[in-house]
């Protein structure tokens, strides 16, 4: 066993650890890598590796997929929750934003498979980037597929990496977000940056995702018999903010009210002093 010659900075488990019951893959994938070794076995072994490591590269498709089935066939049912909802807050432990966004992100990287291609989307918020860049080139026909092409073709000639910026830039151009400004407390505001921090996120987007929760939450209530139309998105069924809106200060003053409560709602008993936000791009943007 020669596993622990090498400096791999994973702890070598012993004495057979307890795991999720889901995780006796990674443990496998542990002992293979530097425990066995056994990616030493020869190029096979090493080809492999290399196809194990696209597949978990891709692998919210897959969620997607299984989100989706959850989502269609009620199978959250099963499991004791009443709503599709319910299981994404309780079960997952995920906005129920959020999981739409894999959904169609795992949709958008399917439809591009079966095209023929190789290299997709690395994440949701390319996935997503593209959609929405590709839905301003034409109403009329998708264009994703030509959109997508073109983004890989520009990166590759340019030699630069694709972000979800990077789609959008390539596809309509540069563009400048539009912002909205909201009144939080300071340490309301302190309190949402940590958190973020936590997560790997912006501070913005953590709360891009609980206001979407929070108006997704507001919509009709889905019924037992239909399942939620496939191609609806945020984008379809909330208004932009635009320098054009005229918001009478009454409306605003309400807004403004909403938001504190949706915040306090969130993170529980904070203090008075308030503080100024930018949002960008509220609700549906990527960063």
């Amino acid at each position: 066993m020669i596993g622990n010659l090498y400096d791999h900075k994973f702890e070598t488990p012993f004495n057979d650890p307890k795991l999720p019951n889901w995780a006796d893959a990674y443990l496998d994938k542990f002992c293979d890598l530097f425990w066995d070794n056994t990616w030493k076995e020869g190029d096979e072994a090493i080809t492999s590796l290399e196809i194990d490591m696209l597949a978990d590269r891709y692998a919210y498709i897959k969620e997607g997929m299984a989100l989706r089935a959850f989502q269609i066939y009620k199978l959250y049912k099963n499991l004791g929750f009443k709503t599709f909802k319910e299981y994404c807050l309780k079960g997952l432990k995920k906005s129920v934003y959020y999981v739409k966004r894999v959904i169609k992100a795992a949709q958008i990287s399917w439809s591009l498979m079966l095209e023929g291609f190789t290299e997709l989307p690395d994440n949701v918020s390319q996935a997503q980037k593209l959609a929405s860049s590709a839905s301003q080139v034409s109403e009329e026909v998708d264009e994703t597929v030509s959109c997508w092409q073109e983004v890989l073709g520009r990166a590759k000639q340019e030699s630069k990496p694709i972000t979800a910026t990077y789609i959008e830039a390539t596809i309509i151009g540069e563009t400048i977000p539009l912002l909205a400004t909201a009144k939080l407390p300071r340490d309301v505001w302190d309190k949402l940056r940590a958190q973020a921090k936590q997560q790997g996120v912006k501070p913005e987007k953590l709360l891009e995702e609980i206001i979407g929760n929070y108006l997704d939450g507001s919509s009709e209530p889905e019924t037992q018999t239909e399942p939620e139309p496939e191609t609806q998105t945020e984008s379809e069924t909330e208004p932009p903010v635009t320098t054009e809106t005229q918001i009478n200060q009454a409306s605003f003053a309400a807004w403004e009210s909403d938001l504190q409560q949706l915040v306090d709602q969130h993170f529980e008993d904070y203090g008075e002093s308030n503080t100024t936000l930018d949002i960008s791009s509220i609700p549906g943007a990527d960063c």
